[in-house]
């Protein structure tokens, strides 16, 4: 009887003991130790909207050549401009293998957010500008509703496609999405385009899809124009975290069109009205 008491007694403060640790002084020892995806399973990928972009290679950035003739097409020019600005390209271009991904048809509407937002209440951390063009944190004017969100930072836009079961998608995955294996110049091909082709120079935001021209390989729309958008993708740039963001906007011109142009001005938590974002998702089972 007394063993077994003592056993119990050198049970329990063991027991006791170990709770106390500190995974930080016992590596270990993980606060979590539970897979969380077991207990709650991402959701499986909405896919309904979205366009399949098979397994293969593709062409990734661009060459010296064609950077010099979007570095002249500027109207700015200052000392040291080219060279700076070669920082944010990917020169000389590479061949890149990539497994098939599923990604958004078109940009995700303000009608889009709002229903996320409604059903999870979501809130950002920092709350600054956040849907800015809203009438309220839950609400738009009706004429926006299928015009694409902006004002959303990449958090904000990763947030959501984490509801529908995806995820924002890489820089590599939006760069084939637009020019395909062609290693095109422009989404629907090499011809620079006018003032039909693409929404941009115009100042004003339009409904997604709304410029036919704006299409392509895959029959994705509004990649060269309308708003730029947000990728995963994060890059050091000047000592700084930026976001790395693809295609031109409705003010930009048609250089910023082109299937190879980065911007690297945003920070994780920035948002603007020229951006806006589109879900990638892998497929089912991967």
């Amino acid at each position: 009887m007394c063993k077994e008491l003592l056993l119990a007694c050198t049970l329990l403060l063991v027991g006791c003991g170990s709770a106390g640790v500190d995974p930080a002084q016992n590596p270990e020892v993980t606060e979590n130790p539970a897979d969380l995806t077991e207990v709650h399973p991402p959701p499986e990928p909405d896919l309904s909207g979205m366009v399949e972009v098979p397994a293969g290679t593709f062409t990734f950035g661009t060459t010296e050549e064609l950077f010099q003739s979007f570095a002249k097409a500027g109207t700015l020019n200052f000392p040291g401009m080219v060279d700076n600005l070669r920082q944010d390209f990917v020169i000389p271009p590479r061949s890149v293998e990539l497994p098939g991904f599923f990604i958004g048809q078109f940009e995700v509407t303000n009608e889009q957010y709002l229903e996320f937002v409604s059903e999870t209440g979501y809130r950002p951390e920092d709350s600054k500008n956040f849907v800015k063009v809203w009438t309220g944190t839950n609400s738009f004017p009706e004429w926006a509703a299928t015009f694409p969100v902006v004002w959303v930072s990449q958090r904000d836009a990763a947030a959501y496609c984490e509801w529908t079961g995806g995820r924002l998608p890489t820089e590599e995955e939006w760069e084939k999405a637009a020019r395909g294996t062609d290693a095109r110049v422009f989404p629907w091909g090499s011809t620079p385009p006018d003032r039909e082709t693409a929404n941009s120079l115009t100042n004003q935001v339009e409904p997604y899809g709304n410029r036919p021209g704006d299409v392509s390989p895959y029959d994705i729309y509004d990649l060269a124009a309308n708003v730029a958008e947000l990728t995963s993708t994060v890059v050091q740039r000047n000592g700084r975290e930026q976001v790395v963001v693809r295609g031109g906007s409705f003010k930009t011109a048609a250089r910023e069109m082109v299937t190879f142009y980065r911007f690297l001005n945003l920070g994780q938590s920035g948002r603007t009205e020229r951006v806006g974002f589109r879900c990638a998702a892998d497929p089912p089972g991967r």
